[in-house]
């Protein structure tokens, strides 16, 4: 029998449990103190996996650890690169998880999750370099790829230090995401229309990820600042939809409209661990409503988040990865998620909405009231924030689509 390798499992810079394998059979174990700590039944590292003095095995831990590290052809990238197969996501924790999403960091035993002077600082050009080189990597000698992130799309992890850059060597946080647009795309101006959904997203008054736009040598980009670091640069924990679900995320759309609907699952099991669970719903409500009301053809379970507190409080992550893909790309028609019954963009209407916010436990009027003031600060704030000159139509188009579904029609396209 082969022996079964481990890795130390550290949240906000302390252990919190092991995590064994071998091949693609993972388990983990929370350490006992911790459990006396904080209480079994609390909510630590994931909604999926509650504190338990049992160790929790198969799918629902691979699909935890796996949903940190990216997909598609970044991973198969990495995984060649480290002689590792794709699948092989222990494999990959060992390499890449000094730095990932949330304040998780999975380590080799023995290794301090705080490496001081781990960050290295970079010049312009080898931050242009590195951004143009993606989806592979031309990296200096000594900059090794130790952070990951999940998501298909090609990113690259950097720490920002005063008014540069800096490469996040093992143990350091990383601090931004830079994104360039996909050398190969059907939709075109998607980081354009990103940018500027997050902002509407503020001014509407949804908590969003702050972002910026800027050229790096032939490659335009998106920079997100990432939510999940506070302003020291320390790590806040969160966790995506498939994870909090215990889903693979090669099943981060949802496919089927059979009740109950994923974010019923969602919202009901979260919930339970809010300071205001009716206050949680609403906020969920608004954001889904945000993404229908734009056209968002990417909303599905991995582009939604988790925040979890140190107490075990859960709160909704702000919103990130969202683009008006409809507008920009007819075919990007799937909603990610059932929403009252619907999956299909084109065919979501307030009333969906609201049944899809009634099937959480809201009262249908409060769902009502919830969808409709989301709608009418969309339509305000789409209207006043300026895109770049080549999407402007959607200054028109976005309050249109408002308009469509405030009353009771579903949302043009053009």
């Amino acid at each position: 029998m082969t022996p079964r390798k481990k890795l130390d499992v550290f949240l906000r810079s302390r252990k919190v449990g092991e995590l064994t394998g071998n091949g693609l059979k993972l388990a983990f174990q929370y350490d006992p103190e911790i459990v006396s700590e904080y209480g079994a039944g609390s909510i630590l590292l994931s909604l999926s996996m509650p504190l338990s003095r049992r160790k929790f095995e198969g799918p629902v831990v691979y699909d935890f650890f796996d949903g940190l590290l990216p997909e598609g052809q970044v991973r198969s990238h990495l995984a060649k690169e480290n002689g590792l197969s794709t699948p092989d996501a222990f494999g990959l924790l060992r390499v890449l998880g000094a730095d990932c999403a949330g304040a998780v960091q999975v380590l080799r035993p023995g290794e301090s999750p705080e490496v001081p002077g781990a960050a290295i600082p970079m010049t312009d050009d080898e931050v242009t370099t590195v951004v143009e080189s993606l989806p592979t990597w031309d990296l200096p000698n000594d900059f090794l790829v130790t952070a990951s992130l999940g998501g298909i799309h090609s990113k690259v992890l950097l720490t920002r230090q005063g008014e540069g850059w800096a490469w996040p060597g093992r143990g350091a946080a990383s601090t931004h995401i830079i994104k360039p647009a996909p050398l190969e795309s059907a939709i075109p101006d998607l980081l354009a229309s990103e940018d500027w959904a997050l902002k509407v997203a503020a001014a509407t008054g949804l908590t969003a990820a702050k972002s910026r736009l800027q050229i790096f040598g032939s490659r335009e980009a998106i920079i997100v600042d990432r939510f999940d670091r506070a302003s020291d640069g320390s790590r806040i924990h969160q966790e995506d939809f498939t994870q909090a679900l215990a889903l693979g995320s090669g099943a981060k759309y949802e496919g089927t409209s059979t009740p109950p609907s994923r974010l019923t699952r969602l919202a009901n099991a979260a919930a339970l661990h809010t300071r205001d669970d009716a206050a949680f719903r609403r906020a969920l409500l608004r954001a889904v409503t945000f993404n229908v009301a734009i056209g968002n053809g990417d909303a599905h379970s991995k582009n939604y988040s988790l925040t979890l507190l140190d107490g075990g409080e859960l709160r909704l992550a702000p919103l990130y990865d969202v683009a008006p893909t409809l507008l920009l790309y007819a075919p990007s028609n799937n909603a990610g998620h059932t929403v009252g019954g619907q999956i299909r963009l084109g065919y979501i209407t307030l009333e969906h909405l609201v049944r899809e916010g009634a099937a959480w436990g809201m009262d249908k009027e409060d769902a009502r009231q919830t969808a409709v003031s989301a709608l009418e600060a969309l339509g305000s704030a789409a209207s006043t924030s300026q895109p770049p000159e080549r999407l402007e139509f959607l200054r028109k188009l976005v309050p249109a689509r408002v308009e469509d579904l405030l009353i009771g029609g579903t949302a043009r396209r053009q």
